[in-house]
């Protein structure tokens, strides 16, 4: 056997509500695959905002006087920040709705 994904105790393990209920893969595990993929989705998107600051703030340093790249440099700065502004506000609205309504939209749940 090349890959064991789960040893017999394992398997044994009932969780509910989650993705393991008794070892046998079903329809179900599709909610937790999106699940574990949307999870780290808006702190990943802001990694890639604070790498792409990062870089356009070295080719701003090293645009030196080509009017080009210090435009395109700004312009993947600017982009960043919108980003970063967005996805901020998106979480503020999220969090604003799990606090006026008790429904908590930011913990991802199927039934």
């Amino acid at each position: 056997m090349l890959f064991q994904f789960a040893s017999p105790a394992y398997a044994a393990t009932t969780w509910t509500g989650d993705c393991v209920s008794d070892g046998v893969a079903t329809i179900q595990g599709l909610t937790c695959v999106l699940k574990n993929v949307i999870s780290p989705l808006p702190a990943l998107i802001a990694l890639a905002a604070v790498g792409m600051i990062i870089m356009a703030g070295l080719r701003i340093i090293n645009a030196g006087s080509d009017p080009k790249a210090l435009a395109g440099a700004w312009s993947s700065f600017t982009y960043a920040i919108i980003g970063l502004i967005l996805l901020s506000a998106v979480w503020l609205i999220l969090i604003l709705i799990k606090n006026f309504t008790g429904a908590d939209v930011t913990n991802l749940q199927f039934q």
